[in-house]
C-alpha cells in the first residue's frame, strides 16, 4: 500500500476558513487525499470547488464533504447515492441529512447503511413527525 506523507502546512491551510479561494482551489487538486479532505470539510470552501470534490474518486474526500455544514442539500442527495457504502454510511449517520434522504437509505442494499439510517431517522426525525401530526 502506498502511503503519502502529509505536508502539515498544506493540511492546516486546507482546513483554515481564512485560506484564500485560489489556495483552496489549488489544494483541492492535491495528490494527497488527506489534503483534499480538509478542503472538502472547510466551511469556507466555495460551492464550485465542493462540486469538483463531489466527483473525487477517494471515498474519504466524499465522507469529509458530508461533514461540511455548508454543503448544499442536493450534494447530500448525490452522496447518498454513491456507489461506496462507506460514503452512504456517512450520510446515514448525518443528522443534517433530510428525513427523505434517511428514509431512502433505510432501504439501502448494505445492511449497515440501512440500520444506521434507521437509527438516525428515529433520533433526528421522530420529533418532526410528531409535531406534524
Amino acid at each position: 500500500m502506498l502511503t503519502l506523507k502529509i505536508n502539515p502546512i498544506e493540511y492546516l491551510i486546507a482546513g483554515d476558513p481564512q485560506t484564500p479561494v485560489s489556495t483552496l482551489e489549488r489544494l483541492a487538486h492535491s495528490t494527497n487525499p488527506a489534503v483534499r479532505s480538509r478542503v472538502a470539510e472547510n466551511q469556507a470552501t466555495p460551492v464550485n470547488i465542493l462540486s469538483k470534490l463531489l466527483k473525487d474518486e477517494n471515498a474519504d474526500v466524499k465522507i469529509a464533504l458530508s461533514y461540511n455544514k455548508m454543503l448544499p442539500s442536493h450534494f447530500l442527495v448525490q452522496l447518498a447515492a454513491d456507489q461506496n457504502p462507506d460514503v452512504r454510511f456517512s450520510i446515514a449517520e448525518n443528522f443534517d441529512a433530510s428525513c427523505l434522504i434517511l428514509e431512502t437509505l433505510e432501504n439501502d442494499e448494505n445492511p449497515y447503511v440501512a440500520h444506521r439510517a434507521k437509527q438516525t431517522l428515529e433520533a433526528a426525525c421522530s420529533e418532526l413527525y410528531a409535531l406534524a401530526a
